[in-house]
């Protein structure tokens, strides 16, 4: 499910328009709209304003897969070598 099918499932189940939703969580209506489209994914902030505004934990959007995938790495991080450090100097 994406984040869009689940926002519009939860809000639905509250009976509240994307104006509404807007209102309550404090994110405009354009980018409430957006989201709903599924043209534009949420910052972590915004989830969280709206998980408050329609009465849920924000992990009720954990499983959406478009969230999901995005968070994974496009590559393995590779690993740091130790600087080499100066023996000797003066005494």
């Amino acid at each position: 499910m994406t984040f869009a099918e689940k926002m519009r499932e939860l809000r639905d189940a509250k009976g509240l328009s994307e104006t509404k939703l807007a209102d309550l969580s404090g994110v405009p209506f354009g980018t409430v709209h957006e989201y709903g489209l599924g043209r534009r994914k949420p910052s972590f902030a915004a989830v969280i304003k709206l998980a408050k505004a329609l009465d849920v934990d924000c992990t009720a959007f954990a499983a959406c897969t478009d969230l999901t995938d995005s968070e994974k790495p496009t590559e393995e991080p590779k690993p740091v070598k130790p600087s080499p450090t100066k023996k000797g100097g003066k005494k």
